[in-house]
C-alpha cells in the first residue's frame, strides 16, 4: 500500500512539474525518453556504507541529516525514472558523502546493471589508480571516471594533468572510457579549458565530458557564457558537454531562456556531443521538475536532435560496459 501511494504521489508530481514548465509557453514540450547521465546515490545504511560529510557544500551536519532522512537509493531513483520515462542512467560517485569510497555506487550498478552504470572517483595522481581503474572497468563494468578540483596556487591543475595524473589518463585511453571533468570554482576557466583541449588532443580514445557544460549558461545571447576557450574545443570530437539542472537553474536566475541556450550549444558542438544529467541527489528540487525542465529546454531542437541530446548521446557514452 505504501509503495502504491508513493508511486501515485510521484506520478502526480511529474504531471504537475510538466504543467508548471510547459504552461508558461503556448506549446507543451515534446515528450521524449530521457537518459540521466548524472544521478547521485546514497543510503541511510551508514553502518555498511560509512559516510564522510566533511567539507560538504551545505555543511557536514546538514548533509548527514539529509542522507538519513531522504536516502537516494537505486530503488527510489528507479521509481522516479520509471514515472518520468527515463530509460536508465549513471550513478556519479557522491564525493560529498563518500569521498573516493565508491562501494555504494558500484553496488547500486551491480544490483541493476541494465539500468544503472557507475562513474567512479579516484585520485588520478595516486600511482595505484591506473590499475584500480582497469580492475573497476573490467570486473565491475564501470562506465567512467570523474575528476574534480581547484587550480593550484600557481594556476596549474595537478589533479587533472600532472605527470602522475597522466598515467591514469593513459590507462583510460587504453580502456576507451569516459573521463568526466568538473573544474572549480563554478565559472568558466580559460586555463582549465586549454588543458582539457590538450588532453583531448593527446588522448583521442578518451571521451571527455565537461560537467555542467563547462560552467556556461551564465549570460545571454549570442554566446550564453561560452567563451573562446569553450569554442576551441569544437574541433575535438571526443569532447562532450553535459548540461544539467544546475545550468537550467542558473539560466532561470539570470532571466534567460533555457531553450535558446541549448539551441546554441547544439549549434556550436553538435547534438551528438551534448547530453543531459539531472544532478538529482545533490541539486535541490523534485526529479519530476528536473525532467520537465530538460524536455522544455529542448523545445527548439528538431525531433532527431532532441532524441540525441536527451537520450542517445548519454546512453552511448555511459551505458554499463559489458565487454570492456
Amino acid at each position: 500500500m505504501y509503495m502504491a501511494r508513493a508511486t501515485i504521489r510521484t506520478t502526480l508530481l511529474a504531471l504537475a512539474s510538466l504543467c508548471a514548465v510547459s504552461c508558461q509557453t503556448s506549446e507543451r514540450p515534446p515528450s521524449v525518453t530521457l537518459y540521466d547521465t548524472h544521478a547521485h546515490f546514497f543510503t541511510d545504511d551508514i553502518e555498511t556504507y560509512p559516510i564522510d560529510t566533511s567539507g560538504a557544500r551545505e555543511g557536514a551536519d546538514v548533509l548527514r541529516a539529509r542522507i538519513l532522512a531522504h536516502p537516494s537509493t537505486p530503488e527510489a531513483i528507479l521509481e522516479l525514472w520509471d514515472v518520468n520515462d527515463v530509460t536508465g542512467g549513471s550513478g556519479v560517485q557522491y564525493t560529498s558523502a563518500y569521498k573516493t569510497d565508491n562501494r555504494y555506487v558500484l553496488d547500486s550498478s551491480d544490483a541493476y546493471p541494465e539500468r544503472i552504470s557507475a562513474v567512479v572517483i579516484l585520485d588520478a595522481r595516486d600511482p595505484d589508480s591506473p590499475a584500480r581503474l582497469r580492475e573497476l572497468v573490467t570486473e565491475r563494468g564501470v562506465a567512467g571516471l570523474r575528476l574534480t578540483g581547484f587550480a593550484a596556487e600557481d594556476g596549474s591543475w595537478p589533479w587533472m594533468n600532472s605527470a602522475a595524473a597522466l598515467e591514469t589518463w593513459a590507462e583510460a585511453d587504453r580502456l576507451g572510457i569516459a573521463m568526466v571533468l568538473m573544474y572549480l570554482p563554478k565559472q568558466p576557466s580559460a586555463s582549465a579549458l586549454e588543458e582539457i583541449r590538450q588532453l583531448a588532443e593527446r588522448f583521442t580514445n578518451v571521451n571527455i565530458v565537461l560537467d555542467h557544460a563547462g560552467w556556461a549558461a551564465t549570460e545571454g545571447a549570442p554566446d550564453y557564457g561560452l567563451t573562446p576557450a569553450h569554442y576551441a574545443l569544437a574541433p575535438y570530437p571526443n569532447v562532450y558537454f553535459k548540461f544539467t539542472t544546475n545550468n537550467l537553474y542558473v539560466l532561470e536566475r539570470h532571466g534567460l531562456q533555457a531553450d535558446t541556450f541549448l539551441r546554441h550549444l547544439v549549434d556550436s558542438f553538435g547534438a551528438d556531443r551534448i547530453m543531459w544529467g539531472s544532478d538529482y541527489g545533490n541539486t535541490d528540487g523534485e526529479f519530476a521538475d528536473m525532467a520537465a525542465r530538460a524536455r522544455a529546454a529542448a523545445a527548439l531542437l528538431t525531433d532527431q536532435e532532441r532524441q540525441q541530446v536527451l537520450h542517445d548521446t548519454g546512453e552511448a557514452l555511459f551505458a554499463r560496459r559489458t565487454n570492456p
